[in-house]
């Protein structure tokens, strides 16, 4: 199962709350920190990442803190693990290029590769078609990610 590192999850609920409070401005650190009950220092470099990759925006002064750059409906969820967590597949050898550099000791007799290889591209497909718009729902309203296609993809 897909599992998010904690900084992922941060990632997530700072985005989520500068979507609803964009209309009333930056929000700093400290801000949604407080908010959320979120380790101050882990968040502030998270969202220094998410600054860094062009995902929000920051200005200085009395009215500073962060607003965000892009939309959330232009960032996939794929988009976003991979700036978070950096590039993961199944199983080492999926992300790749050459799976000979992957340092598996079974790759010469692995006979399961392909398939895995062809499962990582089906998550990397199926997260490319969640925006991080669907996770910036309603305060106190818990929806589902919209997943209608996934089993049409995990057939295909």
């Amino acid at each position: 199962m897909l599992k998010f590192n904690r900084t992922t999850e941060y990632g997530l609920i700072a985005l989520r709350h500068l979507s609803r409070r964009e209309a009333a401005g930056a929000s700093s650190a400290r801000e949604i920190s407080a908010v959320y009950g979120l380790p101050f220092d882990i968040l502030a470099k998270t969202l220094q990442r998410l600054k860094d990759s062009g995902i929000i925006q920051s200005a200085q002064g009395a009215r500073g803190g962060y607003r965000l750059r892009r939309p959330l409906d232009e960032v996939t969820l794929a988009e976003f693990l991979e700036l978070m967590e950096g590039a993961n597949g199944v199983v080492a050898c999926a992300e790749m290029a050459n799976e000979d550099q992957a340092g598996c000791e079974y790759h010469s007799r692995c006979e399961i590769h392909g398939v895995m290889r062809g499962l990582n591209a089906r998550m990397k497909t199926f997260l490319s078609g969640i925006r991080l718009s669907e996770f910036a729902g309603e305060p106190g309203v818990s929806e589902p990610i919209q997943i209608e296609n996934f089993a049409r993809q995990v057939k295909s």
